[in-house]
């Protein structure tokens, strides 16, 4: 995995130590863990990140949660991951065999976009992580490790009179941060724009500290500097938000 300048620079941000410090605590207590950001800060990026550093020999299951990923996907795949064969028809028996291979293996599960699954898929996953618990002889301290990244909507989940057992089992809580304003200007080396401070500060600004909008705004203010000075300012940074549906709101 090679990384390009800014590629190294975004992982020296603090959103990404959060992140980092985050899954190596997970694993290396294996609890239940929740890793909390907006999107666009970046989370995705660091665990594939996060994942590579560890080398091909780490055991782990990634998962992609979004829309359609209910009980039987979770379960499809770790039993995939897990060496189990093909998939089995009843789940019950899946979730046993599941169950019975964390207890000899605990392999590190992370689910991405954790706050898309419903509460049926967490309390199959904390039922999973409990009874790995009980055969180990932990008493609950510990099971395997699952990191659950997500947006802030995966804290409200949690939240939820239902999911109490959930969040009374989950150790570990982290909320990444945005951009400040020297790792904003750090980052737009990826354009390699000319910005003056105004425009820095506008560009931050409406980004809210995202990297996935500088992402959409810079481009949009490269060219409409192209048709003046060449360097964006103040003025022309303000001026993508014509052509930019759905900009985060100032706080």
């Amino acid at each position: 995995m090679i990384l390009e300048p800014t590629e190294r620079i975004f992982y020296q941000t603090r959103a990404a130590q959060i992140a980092v410090q985050s899954l190596n605590r997970i694993v290396d207590e294996q609890i239940i863990g929740m890793i909390v950001a907006r999107p666009g800060f970046g989370k995705t990026h660091t665990i594939n990140y996060w994942r590579h550093k560890r080398g091909p020999g780490f055991h782990h299951v990634w998962i992609e949660a979004d829309v359609l990923t209910s009980c039987r996907p979770i379960l499809n795949a770790l039993a995939g991951a897990l060496g189990l064969g093909g998939q089995r028809y009843n789940l019950w028996d899946m979730k046993v065999a599941i169950t019975e291979a964390l207890a000899k293996d605990p392999v590190t599960v992370i689910i991405d976009e954790a706050d898309l699954l419903t509460v049926r898929t967490f309390e199959l996953t904390r039922s999973i992580w409990d009874r790995v618990s009980e055969l180990r002889g932990l008493d609950g301290e510990r099971g395997f490790p699952l990191a659950l990244f997500g947006t802030p909507h995966l804290r409200t989940m949690l939240e939820r009179d239902d999911l109490e057992r959930l969040r009374r089992r989950t150790f570990h809580k982290a909320e990444l941060p945005g951009l400040n304003l020297k790792e904003t200007e750090t980052v737009l080396g990826k354009w390699q724009v000319k910005v003056d401070e105004d425009g820095l500060q506008e560009l931050h600004r409406l980004s809210q500290g995202s990297f996935g909008w500088l992402n959409v705004i810079v481009p949009i203010a490269q060219k409409l500097a192209a048709k003046d000075s060449r360097v964006v300012t103040g003025a022309i940074a303000r001026a993508t938000t014509k052509y930019v549906v759905g900009l985060p709101e100032e706080n």
